[in-house]
């Protein structure tokens, strides 16, 4: 609508009353420009509600800082008064005005690089999405206050930062439903402590991806439909697992006991290959619940995985990857094999090129699975004809099972 007010007058004032705001301040060459706009907009119709408010912050378009900050906070408290219900901001090193922490209109709150204070008190009855990408937060009780002040909360997205200022977070919640955490994406010595606490009872969809941070806790057992797990509890870069670090051991187990109801999970390599440093310590729990497995093994590797399928009684699809990745790990015992009863359809995602340990995986999914009906195998381009005459001739448990070679 903007654009079509150099067409006619008759549009030249309309778009100071639409419901909404989505400006970048890269739209403009100057930011007094951007100011006077974003001015304009809000002081027009003040009465009338804002359905969404989203700036965007271009730190080479602004001179000062501190001024740009303090714009930015006063036409936050524009809008919380119009209430607002999609609040959306990518601005610099801002400190949020505590008038957020109890905005009763907004719903989904998306915050970008900007500084979360301590709030004395959080209420906020409508927020069910929350999106913190590289967050600043004053300590851990800032983000925990901000989670738990949202009382109906449904989806909870968190891209960390390196210097976030939180050691142990805490997600409690009694109505969230699905969880993305995705870690620092730099390494060093304060990572060993690092801790994710996870208490929300109602939870759906779970997506863990850091391999630095030392614990995961669950502490609720939740309903989990989904999980995408990409975890390796600081046993990285030249780490190992100590079989004889108890408490390390346990937090495992314990990890693994809360997540072992769900019903489709992916699994890293690096996540397998903790999974099964760990079950040759003690057992696994079941996965009695667990029907889609999506995982990937480090190049070779396969064998370890017949050590998490035997957890698995139920399991129905199995979809497999490798990663070409290399890097010394524990050795695998060979010779493990469990059978696959109720396996019916499975997919090897990583293209073969009929190499005899490839040749290993397929036969042991095709000799230990007695009612598998599908297995799709896709092969490399230049040695797909290698590759069918090894498959065809491997022999099939399942009378009935279709390979289809891709």
């Amino acid at each position: 609508m903007i654009k079509n007010c150099v067409l006619s007058t008759k549009w030249r004032y309309l778009w100071r009353y639409v419901p909404g705001l989505d400006l970048e301040c890269s739209d403009f060459t100057e930011y007094n420009t951007f100011v006077s706009f974003v001015d304009r907009f809000l002081s027009t119709n003040t009465e009338s509600y804002l359905n969404k408010f989203k700036l965007g912050f271009d730190c080479d378009l602004v001179g000062d800082e501190e001024t740009g900050n303090a714009q930015m906070a006063r036409w936050i408290n524009d809008v919380v008064k119009r209430k607002v219900q999609h609040l959306d901001l990518e601005w610099g090193a801002l400190e949020i005005p505590p008038i957020v922490y109890v905005c009763k209109s907004l719903v989904s709150l998306k915050l970008c690089g900007v500084i979360l204070p301590i709030p004395e008190f959080v209420c906020l009855p409508s927020v069910k999405v929350i999106v913190l990408d590289w967050v600043k937060f004053a300590n851990d009780l800032a983000l925990e206050m901000l989670i738990s002040g949202c009382l109906v909360l449904k989806s909870l997205t968190l891209c960390r930062s390196s210097n976030d200022n939180v050691k142990v977070l805490r997600v409690r919640s009694q109505s969230l439903l699905s969880f993305n955490y995705n870690g620092p994406n730099t390494m060093g010595p304060e990572y060993e402590e690092l801790i994710v606490e996870i208490d929300t009872p109602k939870l759906q969809d779970l997506t863990l991806s850091h391999r630095m941070t030392a614990s995961f806790i669950i502490k609720n057992r939740s309903s989990l439909v989904g999980a995408h797990i990409n975890i390796e509890f600081n046993f990285c870069f030249g780490k190992k697992f100590d079989p004889k670090n108890l408490p390390k051991r346990e937090m495992i187990r314990n990890f693994l006991v809360g997540i072992s109801g769900v019903k489709n999970m992916a699994i890293a390599a690096c996540t397998l290959e903790v999974i099964y440093d760990y079950s040759r310590c003690e057992p696994l729990p079941l996965f009695r619940n667990l029907c889609l497995l999506s995982v990937e093994f480090y190049e070779d590797r396969w064998e370890m995985l017949p050590f998490f399928l035997e957890s698995c009684p139920n399991l129905k699809s199995l979809v497999v990857g490798s990663n070409r990745y290399r890097k010394e790990r524990t050795s695998i015992i060979s010779g493990h094999r469990c059978l696959l009863s109720s396996l019916e359809y499975v997919e090897i995602e990583t293209p073969l090129t009929g190499e005899a340990i490839e040749m290993k995986l397929v036969s042991y999914l095709l000799e230990n699975s007695p009612i598998l009906k599908k297995l799709t195998i896709h092969l490399h381009d230049n040695s797909r004809k290698k590759a069918e005459c090894e498959i065809l001739t491997i022999p099939r448990r399942s009378s009935s099972c279709q390979v289809i070679l891709l």
